[in-house]
């Protein structure tokens, strides 16, 4: 009996023992020590049960059956702690999935698709970070302790540097001692093989759970690398790009003004873009700084080994993920400083070269392998186009079309498709494209350039004219106009300065992108909500005399101003040009008449308003949403501001105008020591040219409609436009003048078979020269085609050896800047000209058709533009 007792107390023992594999086998296996902890105490209540619970029914089931229904209770309650310690269990992933599927934009089908679950790891992951250094041995050592010093042992498996061809190799720079306690792990080339060779051979040789590629110039800030283990714990098929902050080479500290760096977008050219909005998801890597599990990445098949050195992997590998199952996101609490290469700091330089044509190479094979039909519109592009007329050798990509169709990928449409926020919401791929017209002059919108946006003849071949809405406005398209197949918006900021183009900011978060065509005016609402500007695109004003603030009598200065009570405005006496608001500053510039109303308009209407202290306040209503004063800076300058409530009295916008309109006028005073001044000599001109005479429905183009005025007797006439008219000046140059009583602006016409056109004051002929230059000269005694000239009903001034026009704003040259609305409509009359549909717009509708099942909503059904009128 007692031998019985002893070996079922040993038999009992065993039980117990056996109880405790489970909690050994999981901390073999790296699991969490919340999951290790769990099935330990679970082990414990279990041993305690079979050695001194009573028998029961329980007792009869065989124990090797009652083990394994253990381990597997045991296993479920171990794994779901380690669910609730990440604060990840399974309902939380699909709660965040779910809500970003309600809150729209870009993250809308992560459930729908498959691509938010994709299991994790039920234990705690460890990491091989790869460094490509190619000659970059300084930054390799700094590179490698600062991973060492911001990643925890546990966590750290290894760092694996590929020495790619650096002289002197870079394992000479530290010590065995050293390169055992930084945990490195070498390979090494011994010729440079490029950056995605270089990045496979690592990955090849990594053992970690998760692969963090790093460039071999980054400092990790503290914790960087827990946000990206959580987002790739929750789901292995998850690529995780930190947030990329800047890095100063001399120092090695990190520069962060914002929240980093790390989504780009896809272009047409198979080139990516940098951009910025408010969730997670990142539809094309920059591909420098990423991390993704070793198992996702063996299945996607990793690089594209067949491509060379550098360029266009990012968008091979960004596509492989999001159409072959995965997704990519931002970590967006981790931070990696990054430096830039920047031509101006030699030590930033790559000390290493690409072949040539590698990289247009390496980007036509992604576009091959996943662009599908839109690699139609990639070969549209000069870069590309040799591979459609065969100059060029289309590539191989036999590789990734295996692995395509392994891993049962979807179509390109649905890459659009998924992101759709920014494809169709931020009008990347437009409905229309268009040319911005104007219908007065018959000229189109042009950019030449950042700074340089102008008036130009129309013409389909140039890129530069070809315009479509784009950037987000709240969430839908459109806030402003892109220059289509390139990433340039118009921009411009307050009145009076030029229009521009600027990189697109695809989100609309960049007021100065905000310009909307509205009553055929294309109209921008200011960057500074709190200047209450607002203005519309028009032609660049001629600069004027610059009006200041000077004492009183002053020698060298005109002070003498009157209001024109027939046209408005104020005039300074000697010139008869009007006082002009221009951005913060005044000028003196030629009065410009409405012929509507007759009437000055714009930055040049300018009324008294008359206070209680019997002063006066200059104000201008048609600049802004409020008006703007003059304003004297407490006696130092003279500067447009917002007016002050006259109620308020605010001495800096009290002006004393003694005589109003009189001919002689009276000096504008602030205190009575400080008059508003104009430097004697001070005139404003624009030269004459002559330019091939322009017209749209019969109607000639701004700068070439004059209105001939008769002066006196029927043989002198004026010809002028607004407050301009034709004068010479003391170089006898033809040019634009304000209007006044000298001789030199009054013309008389001759017949008598010359038809030529003489000035009063010089007795000089009008003449063309062959450089389209127009200057006064002797008359000559016989006939002179180029002294031949006759005024036409239309306005135009016509004539010279070719029958070509005077034109004071000639085509090629029309600069547009931010002028009043006023201003903008007398000059320009914007409108929609000759829309069409783009190839890749009709390629997605074709894809609606083909993939109805993936393609769930018409995101092109909102309706055609209207002639002349852009919905936004």
């Amino acid at each position: 009996m007692a031998k019985e007792n002893v070996s079922y107390k040993r038999r009992q023992i065993i039980r117990c023992c056996t109880l405790f594999l489970l909690p050994l086998v999981l901390l073999i296996f790296r699991w969490q020590t919340v999951g290790v902890v769990t099935a330990l105490l679970l082990s414990c209540v279990a041993a305690v049960v079979t050695l001194f619970a009573p028998s029961s029914r329980i007792s009869r089931i065989p124990f090797i059956w009652r083990l394994l229904v253990f381990y597997a209770v045991q296993l479920q309650i171990s794994r779901g702690m380690v669910w609730i310690h990440d604060n990840t269990t399974l309902l939380d992933a699909l709660l965040e999935n779910s809500s970003a599927h309600v809150e729209g934009g870009s993250s809308e089908f992560a459930v729908d698709d498959d691509v938010g679950l994709g299991g994790g790891f039920l234990y705690q992951p460890k990491i091989s970070v790869v460094l490509p250094c190619a000659n970059e041995g300084e930054f390799m050592v700094k590179t490698v302790k600062s991973v060492n010093e911001a990643t925890p042992d546990n966590i750290l498996q290894e760092v694996v540097v590929v020495d790619d061809g650096s002289t002197p190799p870079l394992k000479t720079l530290l010590t065995e001692e050293e390169q055992k306690e930084l945990k490195v792990k070498w390979v090494r080339h011994s010729s440079f093989t490029g950056l995605i060779n270089a990045k496979s051979k690592g990955a090849g040789v990594a053992t970690g759970d998760i692969i963090i590629f790093l460039d071999c110039h980054v400092k990790p800030a503290k914790d960087w690398f827990s946000p990206i283990v959580k987002q790739i714990r929750t789901n292995y098929k998850r690529v995780v790009v930190p947030s990329i902050t800047n890095l100063d080479p001399d120092t090695w500290e990190e520069h962060r003004t914002s929240g980093g760096m790390a989504k780009c977008y896809l272009t047409w050219d198979a080139d990516f873009k940098w951009f910025s909005d408010e969730d997670k998801y990142v539809p094309i890597m920059s591909g420098g700084l990423l991390a993704m599990s070793r198992k996702w990445w063996k299945e996607t098949g990793g690089y594209d080994t067949r491509m060379i050195g550098w360029g266009g992997e990012n968008i091979d590998q960004s596509l492989r993920i999001w159409l072959c199952g995965g997704e990519i996101v931002n970590a967006q609490d981790s931070y990696v400083a990054h430096m830039w290469r920047v031509s101006s700091n030699p030590k930033t330089r790559p000390r290493y070269t690409v072949p040539g044509g590698a990289v247009v190479t390496n980007r036509y094979r992604a576009a091959s392998a996943w662009f599908d039909e839109w690699l139609e519109k990639l070969e549209t592009f000069p870069a590309f186009s040799g591979f459609k007329t065969g100059e060029m050798t289309r590539p191989d990509i036999s590789n990734i079309l295996e692995i395509k169709k392994g891993l049962k990928c979807r179509p390109f449409a649905w890459f659009l498709y998924r992101f759709r926020a920014l494809y169709f919401d931020a009008g990347l791929v437009p409905r229309q494209v268009f040319h911005l017209k104007d219908d007065i002059s018959g000229m189109c919108l042009e950019t030449r350039g950042q700074n340089d946006v102008v008036l130009s003849r129309c013409s389909e071949s140039s890129k530069g004219q070809l315009w479509h809405q784009g950037n987000r406005d709240g969430k839908k398209c459109c806030s402003g106009f892109r220059n289509w197949n390139s990433d340039q918006c118009l921009s411009g900021n307050e009145m009076g300065t030029g229009l521009g183009t600027n990189v697109c900011s695809t989100y609309g978060e960049f007021h100065d992108q905000w310009i909307k065509l509205q009553n055929n005016q294309l109209k921008l609402y200011s960057s500074d909500p709190r200047s209450h500007r607002e203005g519309c695109i028009g032609m660049q004003r001629d600069r004027g005399a610059h009006v200041s603030l000077e004492n009183c009598g002053a020698a060298g200065f005109r002070q003498n101003f009157r209001v024109d009570t027939h046209h408005g405005g104020i005039v300074e006496v000697q010139s008869g040009e009007c006082l002009t608001a221009l951005g913060d500053n005044f000028e003196l510039l030629p009065c410009e008449i409405d012929p509507k109303s007759g009437k000055v308009f714009g930055e040049q209407k300018i009324t008294l308003a008359k206070m209680s202290s019997g002063r006066f306040q200059l104000k201008a209503e048609e600049i802004g949403e409020v008006p703007l004063c003059a304003d004297s800076s407490s006696g130092t300058k003279l500067v447009v501001y917002t007016c002050y409530n006259p109620k308020m009295r605010n001495y800096n916008q009290e002006w004393t105008f003694s005589d109003t309109v009189s001919e002689l006028g009276s000096m504008i005073k602030f205190e009575e020591s400080k008059c508003i001044s104009v430097q004697v000599g001070a005139r404003t001109t624009r030269r004459v040219h002559y330019k091939t005479c322009a017209t749209t429905d019969g109607v000639p183009k701004y700068g070439q409609k004059f209105t001939r005025e008769t002066i006196g007797s029927e043989a002198e006439f004026s010809l002028r436009d607004g407050g301009w008219c034709l004068d010479v000046d003391e170089d006898h140059h033809v040019v634009m003048a304000a209007c006044g009583s000298s001789s030199s602006q009054r013309w008389r016409y001759e017949d008598q078979g010359l038809s030529r056109i003489i000035n009063t004051e010089t007795s000089l002929c009008l003449q063309a020269d062959r450089e389209g230059e127009v200057a006064v000269s002797s008359c000559s005694a016989q006939f002179d085609a180029d002294q031949r000239w006759t005024v036409e009903d239309s306005g135009v001034v016509k004539g010279g050896v070719v029958d070509e026009c005077l034109d004071f704003k000639p085509a090629q040259t029309a600069k547009l800047s931010v002028v009043s609305c006023p201003s903008a409509k007398a000059m320009l009359r914007w409108s929609i000209s000759e829309p069409f549909e783009p190839l890749e717009t009709r390629l997605y509708r074709e894809a609606q058709t083909k993939y109805p099942s993936l393609l769930k909503e018409d995101v092109l059904a909102t309706g055609a533009l209207q002639e002349g009128v852009v919905e936004v």
